[in-house]
């Protein structure tokens, strides 16, 4: 459960990273194509406008099917858009908080390769946190 968490988070902050990257190279790009200089001004040019004909692309596509899902009344609910204040409580519905006991924990440990060999469960073991 931990594991899946922790690698659900790596997960997306890569896909994040990935973005960023990605939107990177393309104002540099775009930054290329509009500046004056005229070694490679050509070829970065050219690559501008293809990025730019493929980012509208997107767009389109992105729209026709909302346009789409809307005619036919779509099963699906459409996605919430919030912002993401970084408070404790969150804005993001799927996130709930479990409760778990000392034996899950004390489960969790013992099963875990990395966790079997620390302190915690040592700690665990002697000195139990009482409620």
């Amino acid at each position: 459960c931990i594991r899946y968490f922790m690698m659900k988070q790596w997960y997306q902050r890569r896909v994040r990273e990935t973005r960023k990257r990605a939107e990177r190279e393309k104002a540099q790009l775009m930054r290329e194509a509009k500046s004056r200089s005229k070694q490679s001004n050509s070829e970065a040019k050219a690559k501008a406008k293809q990025v730019a004909l493929e980012e509208e692309q997107l767009i389109r596509q992105r729209e026709a099917n909302e346009t789409a899902l809307a005619a036919i009344g779509s099963r699906k609910r459409p996605k919430a858009e919030f912002v993401d204040t970084g408070g404790i409580g969150g804005t993001n519905p799927r996130f709930r908080n479990h409760r778990i006991n000392l034996k899950d924990v004390i489960f969790l440990c013992e099963n875990d390769s990395f966790l079997k060999k620390s302190s915690l469960l040592f700690k665990l073991h002697i000195n139990p946190v009482k409620s």
